[in-house]
């Protein structure tokens, strides 16, 4: 299941909770109107983070995930496809689709201390990081989250 855009959600969101809020004349509609709406301008101004472009660019393509210096849990191939990339206040949610077709999802929670090469981002240091909802354990001295580009089957480097 691909997961839907935060963009689509927050606006549709503050869409209906402002027009119901118009008919029903009840407040409690117009503030979670205002409440989406900040959600919604909090996403749009984090996509223009050079971080979550740089990620973005990763979108579509076979990439390898390591969180504190290893793979995450549960994974037979450490080899993922970036499906999608959010930003929710201060957290980034990563969406991976794995090789049998399984969706899998990284969230890294107040990141900071971050590298961007063309074929790598490396998050330094981070609250926490969680796996598919599981929090997991901090390495000393490894990285948070690197996420890489592989090589295509075909020995091709994909076009970013």
């Amino acid at each position: 299941m691909r997961p839907t855009p935060t963009r689509i959600l927050f606006s549709v969101l503050a869409i209906v909770s402002g027009t119901i809020g118009a008919i029903t004349s009840q407040p409690v509609f117009f503030l979670v109107a205002v409440m989406a709406a900040a959600l919604l301008a909090s996403n749009v101004a984090a996509t223009r983070r050079p971080l979550i472009r740089a990620l973005g660019r990763f979108r579509s393509q076979r990439v390898q995930v390591l969180v504190w210096g290893s793979p995450p849990p549960d994974l037979s191939d450490t080899i993922l496809v970036l499906t999608s990339v959010n930003v929710i206040g201060a957290g980034t949610h990563l969406f991976f689709q794995t090789a049998s077709g399984r969706s899998s999802h990284l969230k890294i929670a107040q990141l900071t201390d971050s590298t961007i090469a063309p074929d790598s981002v490396v998050i330094g240091s981070a609250r926490y990081v969680q796996w598919n909802g599981a929090k997991l354990r901090t390495t000393p001295g490894a990285p948070a989250v690197v996420v890489s580009l592989v090589e295509s089957p075909t020995g091709d480097r994909p076009k970013s």
